[in-house]
């Protein structure tokens, strides 16, 4: 994937291209503001041949829209079904205002929780 073509109606200047690496950076920016997201995750490798993969983010863009895996550990002490659905409302919520790229889906993949050093035994 080299580029994804932002959708606008009726654009009669020329086309929109966003780098794939943009869209992931993006989606990066959104998930470290969340609470309850500690860091970032690694995504298996070589189960997408054509994606774009950066940094606990694979992204893939199919008919038009965006498809997401997100690769996440989260706090223990937060509600990770409520902070996946954070995670999920903000993304599609940035890619329709920053790039105007419809989303077909986020896949959120909570790997691991951390806990801070005083917490473990």
């Amino acid at each position: 994937m080299d580029t994804v073509e932002a959708h606008t109606a009726n654009q009669s200047l020329g086309r929109i291209e966003v780098a794939p690496e943009v869209i992931t950076t993006i989606a990066r920016f959104v998930i470290r503001d969340i609470e309850g997201v500690t860091r970032m995750g690694t995504p298996p490798s070589g189960l997408w041949r054509r994606a774009t993969r950066h940094e606990g983010v694979v992204l893939q863009y199919e008919d038009g829209r965006l498809v997401f895996d997100i690769y996440v550990l989260m706090n223990p002490h937060s509600n990770m079904v409520e902070t996946s659905r954070q995670l999920q409302a903000a993304i599609v919520e940035a890619m329709d205002y920053m790039v105007g790229i419809p989303v077909e889906t986020v896949n959120i993949h909570v790997e691991d929780v951390t806990y801070k050093q005083d917490e473990v035994a």
